[in-house]
């Protein structure tokens, strides 16, 4: 397995992974040929080794020939594209069905959080920065070196966003740009005392669109290492993005390509009640499945004053955790919540219906690296047919975990 990691130490940028890929061998001409194949003009590229504090790096940067601009591309230069016009223009170019995808992927994850920012439609979202020529040149650039690599999986340390502020188009915004701090949901984040700004939305939707995993550099046989420049100096540490490629032994490989469905980012909500009722206590929890919880649940706690009392932790993903916090604020007694985040591995699952004398009984399976290695009959179906058939609870479960045994060796 050919393992790309992403050692954004310095935070990452269009501009950042282009140069760290043609660093680590990707051929500036390739992507010069590729970027042809788009019907935009009035730039040229620009490929500099430069010195971050020690470290050579190459430098990538698109250079605007005003001049040479039509008035359509001046406009779209300075101002914005809609993403419907950058979608289609990607979907008419010659480009490789894997370049256009990669690209497609970048500028769709950008443009949700934008809709989602500015209240609107995804089809109707117009870009300034982002829809701006160098950015569109920065995304397929990087489609391009990343497909020309033919890496099978990427992971990238967790991601520094910077602090202090930026001027964007609307104004002034604190760092994280709040297009930035969107994209990168459920993506671990770390903070950072560089009063700059670190990771670009552009960045961002790179890391989020396409890094498989996230944590320290992974098992391998390393081949390549790039780096690619920043465009401003940093105080204490090199303004370099670090690529590392390898191939990674059969063992990790595996461990690596289940994990794109196994590793995920939970929230922990915690709190603890010494003065609510039981029945109170049944109700929160239902309506915090009701409300997207993936888990909750309650532990015996002795509090101050040898009170008992329970201590209610609630698991929930990133789309779900605020209307949950909210919940327990507003329908429990406590005064406030402890909240962390977590990652976690999970199993694939997948949900079968096999057939029984008591009907037909879903059945949950466990699936890892693409095989089932354990089998759940449904409780609520297995009641059910109890009860409709007068039947003992545990003898409608062992046939159906008997017939999902017998369905999978059929199979």
């Amino acid at each position: 397995m050919r393992i790309l990691y992403l050692d954004c130490f310095s935070g990452i940028s269009g501009d950042m992974t282009v140069g760290a890929l043609v660093d680590a061998g990707v051929p500036p001409e390739k992507i010069e040929a590729e970027l042809k194949k788009l019907p935009l003009s009035g730039y040229q590229l620009r490929w500099d080794r430069v010195v971050k504090k020690g470290i050579y790096a190459t430098k990538f940067e698109v250079m605007m020939q005003e001049s040479a601009m039509d008035h359509h591309d001046h406009e779209s230069h300075h101002a914005h594209r809609h993403y419907s016009d950058i979608i289609d223009m990607i979907c008419r170019s010659e480009l490789s069905s894997e370049v256009k995808k990669r690209s497609k992927q970048i500028f769709h994850c950008i443009a949700v959080a934008e809709a989602k920012i500015h209240g609107m439609p995804v089809e109707k979202v117009h870009f300034h920065e982002v829809g701006a020529v160098d950015s569109i040149v920065d995304i397929v650039a990087t489609a391009v070196a990343l497909t020309e690599l033919n890496v099978d999986y990427i992971v990238s340390a967790p991601v520094p966003l910077g602090c202090g502020s930026i001027c964007c188009a609307h104004g002034t915004y604190p760092v994280p740009a709040p297009a930035t701090l969107e994209i990168l949901q459920g993506v671990p984040i770390r903070s950072s005392h560089l009063s700059f700004e670190l990771t670009t939305p552009t960045g961002a939707g790179i890391i989020k669109s396409q890094v498989n995993s996230y944590g320290p550099l992974p098992s391998m046989k390393v081949s390549a290492i790039g780096y690619g420049a920043g465009a401003r100096d940093l105080p204490d540490q090199p303004n370099v993005l670090r690529v590392v490629i390898g191939e990674g032994t059969h063992a990790r490989a595996d461990s690596l390509s289940s994990s794109h469905l196994e590793e995920e980012t939970v929230y922990i909500l915690e709190c603890q009640l010494d003065d609510m009722p039981g029945e109170a206590l049944g109700y929160v929890m239902d309506r915090l499945f009701q409300k997207g919880a993936l888990d909750v649940y309650y532990t015996p706690v002795f509090m101050k004053k040898n009170r008992p009392g329970v201590l209610l932790t609630v698991l929930a993903s990133a789309p779900h955790v605020e209307q949950c916090e909210q919940f327990v604020l507003k329908e429990t007694t406590t005064l406030g919540i402890r909240k962390d985040i977590w990652m976690r591995k999970v199993l694939e699952r997948e949900v079968v219906s096999v057939a029984t004398s008591y009907g037909n009984i879903r059945v949950k399976q466990a699936i890892h690296q693409g095989k089932v290695i354990r089998q759940m009959p449904e409780y609520e179906d297995v009641k059910e047919a109890a009860l409709a058939h007068q039947a003992a609870f545990l003898d409608v479960y062992a046939e159906a975990a008997q017939q999902a045994r017998k369905k999978i060796k059929e199979e």
